[in-house]
């Protein structure tokens, strides 16, 4: 069972990794919570983005980064706290991310058919250990990370991308909105009643963190207006892609971060929710250096993957018959999706990485979604009748009421007069 995360550092020195030296072990092992300053890249203040949307291409690589009008800038020095002593005061609702003990026997990072029909089924069991809420998810995404700055591609079609130190968050509500949509088609209507929220789940895989962490800001620290939209759209024919939240820097985001962040350790974080009483309705991020003086010489770089994942709460049955809680935005491009049948092709077709989903049957979906609103139009016509039973009464009452008024004004009528 997954469970908050609080033993990261002894897990870690425990497994070890392939290579790993008994320095480097001893030192994960008498580890201790450690702030640490660092300097993090936002979008510069450039009086350019007060008449043009910024815009970034997918995939992002240092080939690519030409076509792209983002201009980063480091900000000031600024603290990332250590979260390794207190993991159980984060949570989705509040700060917009959380950590979870979650230990993986798995390995096969770079095989696709491995990853959807083994990985997968264990983000699931993490999610709906952790999350309240999750009556459906749906995995659409999936990639690895590595220190190099050009992307690469696996023989099945998974990317493998560059970090992004950039402070950012994967989409804006247009964008996922739209990510609703193309992936669960016709349900899209019904499920929008309810909550939706996009949740990443990040780890770092072979061996612990230790060059290039993870930072995440609480969600409660932003402000209206902290994050700018920006277009992604293709490297290859600049067609439009999605949007993107970038941001520029400003005193008072609080960061946070995990030291020694082991493979047995997720972080969960938010890019959507629809449930606007939350103030944390998504976390910025960004990869970041550790310090220099930090980084033990025979440390490994850093690998990692990310999963993303749409997460769905049904609307109460009192919502049955409103409009959705969000307006449905019209499609931009087909949803990108994978069935036992692909073609190697098809895989090769998406650029920025693998699209994964694992309700595949599109047939049952079919069903399933014509079921959820056929017994919602039973119930609502169930209930329709019983109204109408209900006037039909009352009717049939008062008419009984005026045919007895008739017959006794018939009866006045028909009676003879008496001459006096």
């Amino acid at each position: 069972m997954s469970k908050p995360c609080r033993d990261g550092p002894k897990a870690a020195a425990e497994t070890g990794y392939p290579g790993s030296g008994k320095i480097v072990i001893e030192s994960i092992a008498s580890h201790k919570p450690q702030d640490i300053e660092v300097t993090l890249r936002y979008l510069a203040k450039d009086p350019l983005y007060d008449h043009i949307k910024p815009l970034q291409v997918t995939p992002n690589f240092a080939t690519t980064a030409h076509l792209s009008n983002v201009q980063l800038t480091p900000g000031p020095p600024e603290i990332l706290h250590d979260v390794l002593d207190h993991f159980q005061d984060f949570s989705l609702d509040t700060h917009g991310f959380q950590y979870v003990h979650a230990p993986t026997d798995f390995s096969a990072w770079t095989s696709q058919s491995d990853l959807t029909s083994s990985y997968l089924s264990e983000l699931d069991h993490v999610l709906r250990e952790n999350v309240d809420g999750c009556d459906e998810i749906l995995f659409y995404d999936l990639r690895t990370r590595h220190a190099l700055p050009s992307g690469s591609r696996t023989s099945e079609g998974l990317s493998s991308n560059p970090f992004a130190r950039q402070v950012h968050t994967d989409n804006t509500p247009s964008s996922a909105l739209e990510k609703i949509q193309q992936l669960t088609g016709m349900k899209a209507e019904f499920l929008l009643r309810g909550r939706c929220r996009l949740i990443n789940l990040w780890r770092p895989i072979k061996h612990p963190v230790f060059d290039c962490g993870l930072a995440v800001a609480s969600g409660a620290s932003l402000r209206a207006g902290d994050v700018r939209e920006c277009d992604r759209r293709r490297a290859d024919t600049g067609a439009y892609w999605d949007t993107m939240g970038v941001v520029q820097y400003r005193p008072g985001f609080e960061w946070y971060y995990l030291s020694n962040h082991s493979p047995d350790d997720i972080i969960l974080f938010k890019n959507f929710d629809s449930d606007e009483s939350l103030d944390a309705k998504i976390c910025l991020h960004t990869a970041f250096d550790l310090p220099p003086e930090s980084i033990l010489a025979n440390a490994p770089q850093r690998e990692s993957i990310e999963v993303r994942a749409l997460v769905f709460t049904f609307p109460p049955p009192s919502l049955g018959r409103l409009q959705p809680s969000a307006p449905l935005l019209p499609l931009i491009k087909p949803a990108l999706k994978l069935d036992s049948g692909y073609e190697p092709d098809q895989l090769t077709s998406s650029l920025h990485s693998l699209a994964v989903r694992t309700d595949i049957d599109e047939c049952t979906e079919v069903k399933d979604a014509e079921l959820l609103l056929r017994k919602r139009r039973i119930r609502d016509l169930e209930q329709m009748v019983r109204d109408l039973a209900r006037e039909g009464h009352d009717l049939r009452a008062q008419s009984a009421v005026q045919q007895g008024r008739i017959r006794d004004l018939e009866a006045l009528v028909d009676r003879p007069v008496v001459s006096p």
